[in-house]
């Protein structure tokens, strides 16, 4: 008996000592501490259980969905198809991309879409094809986890990078580290330039722009918070 418990004993000290060794010198993560909101005091409700669902079957992980003027909703989904439906209700598979890592879409004034790719950065699908707009910032640095864009009315894009450490594939190891490696992005087409609006943010995903386009309105994700940047007024690079 006192061999097995002996046994045992320094199997599990063994294992201790290994996970101990992972996690100090090869975690791919250095995490700092998650801070929760409190809870919601908002009262629940059961409105989400009425809704249609649209593409039942046939989208495999649709990340975001615009209306192009005609109304034909469009969506870009994880084998790389831009698929859209059409006021029938009908859907079709419109362009393929070799990618399984397109994410936010917004539609452009010239016609077509803008489509955030996580590996390969800003696209430009139209019936003519796929142009890539932008890979670099223009400090040199690869885009990295394009997420969500919105244009303006100059042509402007503003997109969010959600993290430059990790990869769409490894976007848990962002939440898990808790750290800000994200960043919200500005296209200039005139230049063919990326700048940086805002560093350090933390995973910030959806991006929205005023109607009177003085602002934009992005999405915090680890901080659960939805933030103003100002592109306009006095107030000009604020947030």
């Amino acid at each position: 008996m006192i061999p097995c418990v002996s046994a045992c004993s320094g199997f599990l000290l063994a294992c201790l000592l290994a996970l101990t060794l992972q996690i100090f010198y090869f975690s791919p993560i250095s995490p700092d501490l998650l801070e929760l909101p409190p809870a919601s005091a908002l009262p629940t409700n059961r409105h989400l259980q009425g809704v249609t669902k649209l593409g039942e079957g046939f989208l495999d992980g649709p990340e975001d969905f615009v209306f192009d003027r005609d109304g034909v909703l469009y969506t870009a989904v994880r084998d790389g198809w831009i698929k859209r439906m059409h006021k029938n209700g009908s859907w079709e598979n419109w362009k393929k991309i070799d990618s399984d890592s397109l994410l936010g879409i917004a539609t452009s004034r010239e016609g077509g879409l803008i489509v955030c790719d996580a590996e390969k950065g800003l696209l430009k699908v139209s019936e003519d094809g796929v142009v890539v707009l932008a890979t670099h910032i223009n400090d040199g640095s690869k885009i990295r986890f394009a997420d969500e864009v919105i244009e303006s009315s100059d042509g402007s894009l503003y997109f969010s990078a959600a993290s430059t450490k990790f990869g769409f594939h490894d976007w848990y190891l962002d939440v898990l580290e808790a750290k800000p490696h994200g960043q919200l992005l500005k296209y200039d087409p005139s230049s063919n330039e990326t700048s940086i609006l805002l560093d350090g943010l933390c995973f910030p995903n959806g991006v929205a722009l005023s109607m009177e386009e003085d602002y934009l309105v992005f999405c915090e994700s680890w901080k659960f918070r939805c933030r103003k940047y100002w592109l306009k007024g006095t107030d000009k690079g604020k947030t």
